[in-house]
């Protein structure tokens, strides 16, 4: 189950403020693009998976471009909501985010 919007977007200042400086390549996973903007504006280099077919569109939209798929490559960190299928992940560092709007540190 998804995170409300809002919700999601709550969680924006904490996982810039756990990633510390950039840069850094971040890939965030799941969140239909939401986080895109901000972290671009923080100075990382953000690429967006959004795999649910119903959420990609918008995904699209907010990030300018999405992929469907995981990408072959390493990031530093990686933003996913809490319980996803981090299995193709290659990070450096795991940031999730938890249905109250938490966000824990996994490496």
């Amino acid at each position: 189950m998804r995170l409300p919007p809002a919700l999601a977007a709550s969680a924006t200042p904490r996982i810039i403020e756990l990633l510390g400086p950039p840069p850094a390549r971040v890939l965030e996973l799941g969140f239909a693009g939401i986080h895109a903007e901000p972290l671009r504006l923080a100075g990382f280099e953000v690429t967006v998976v959004e795999p649910d077919p119903a959420h990609f569109a918008r995904a699209r939209e907010r990030a300018g471009e999405a992929l469907a798929a995981m990408p072959d490559v390493d990031f530093d960190a990686a933003v996913a909501p809490d319980g996803a299928d981090l299995t193709d992940v290659h990070a450096a560092r795991v940031l999730l985010v938890a249905r109250d709007g938490s966000v824990t540190e996994r490496r």
